[in-house]
């Protein structure tokens, strides 16, 4: 389900994966499409977003404690959202935590109320039994991120420069390349079968 969104999404915004194409996904054409505006904070807590948003003419009810640390938030209203990360992650987790962000407008808005955040912990450890859709989102994440078309791509390049292609190497080639965490990446190659086993 979460693969197929991510690819009628990027048959809808017209970004279709190249695999011969190195770098990573521009994440921010898919913000400027979805009319999602995204903005990095020193810290990210509770309250710096309530004060953003009160400053954009927001009425922002109580979210709760204000020195509640996140890792995430996002506020939409009807199709405009605002996505919120923290930038003292560094820039894979950034990246990561905007993408998951995205995953929510796109795939639970309609489900949820104005306003969702994630806190300050390892995206990879969203609990699915507890909460689905923070697992969906991490799922989304992984999708935009890491195309499974240029990671089949570039381990058939690895094994055609080598007799294999470990998994490990391979993740430390594509975390770099793709500004994805390796621990994010080994994952998500691991879950596709992409790669020899170490």
């Amino acid at each position: 389900m979460i693969a197929e969104a991510v690819a009628a999404l990027r048959r809808d915004l017209n970004l279709p994966v190249d695999p011969t194409r190195r770098g990573p996904v521009p994440l921010d054409r898919y913000f400027a499409e979805l009319n999602v505006s995204h903005q990095a904070f020193p810290v990210l807590t509770l309250g710096t977003v309530a004060d953003a948003l009160r400053a954009d003419r927001v009425a922002v009810d109580d979210l709760g404690d204000p020195a509640l640390p996140l890792a995430g938030f996002l506020f939409f209203a009807g199709r405009i959202g605002r996505a919120f990360v923290s930038a003292a992650d560094i820039l894979p987790r950034r990246r990561f935590s905007a993408a998951h962000e995205l995953g929510h407008f796109v795939l639970h808005r309609a489900s949820m109320a104005r306003f969702r955040y994630d806190t300050d912990k390892t995206l990879l450890e969203a609990d699915a039994a507890a909460d689905p859709m923070e697992a969906e989102a991490n799922r989304f994440a992984a999708e935009l991120l890491m195309p499974e078309e240029v990671l089949q791509a570039r381990a058939k390049e690895l094994k055609g420069e080598y007799p294999t292609c470990p998994r490990t190497v391979l993740a430390y080639r594509l975390a770099s390349e793709l500004l994805v965490s390796r621990e994010a990446m080994r994952y998500r190659l691991k879950q596709l079968g992409v790669g020899d086993d170490d």
